[in-house]
């Protein structure tokens, strides 16, 4: 399970004295038990995969706040941060997948404009899980609904 290689690497981190990916491992830890807090049960590799991408999402944001402020030092701690959790995430989907996955939504659901996007898009990022993101998938759409 995805929980399980996550406590071994920061079991490893603590070990190797890494600092930075321990730092990283210790904050995904304590955002997945808060999580599992929430569920009431172990949480499942899905559900672990949402939590990661939750927690690199605000990293992202943040990243783009410290390039705006011109901290070099904050930038690399949070590129580093990000690559770390995204070695846990599943390999991301390629435009062409993306775009087979939402035309076939697209055919399914039987959206015909822009007004449709909605259920199309939340159809493929349930079926892209962990392998797309929401914007990647919105794009998409919104370049096939015209």
């Amino acid at each position: 399970m995805l929980s399980e290689r996550i406590h071994e690497d920061l079991t490893s981190a603590l070990k190797q004295k890494d600092a930075g990916k321990l730092s990283t491992l210790r904050l995904l830890q304590s955002a997945m038990k808060y999580r599992q807090i929430e569920v009431g049960h172990a949480l499942t590799d899905e559900e672990a995969t949402a939590v990661i991408q939750k927690e690199l999402k605000a990293l992202k944001d943040g990243l783009v706040s410290y390039e705006s402020a011109a901290r070099e030092d904050l930038s690399q701690k949070a590129r580093a941060e990000i690559a770390t959790l995204e070695a846990y995430l599943p390999a991301q989907a390629s435009d062409s997948e993306i775009e087979t996955v939402v035309r076939a939504v697209i055919e399914e659901t039987g959206a015909k404009t822009k007004a449709d996007i909605g259920k199309v898009i939340g159809a493929a990022v349930k079926r892209l899980v962990g392998r797309a993101d929401g914007a990647r998938v919105r794009a998409t759409a919104e370049k096939i609904l015209v």
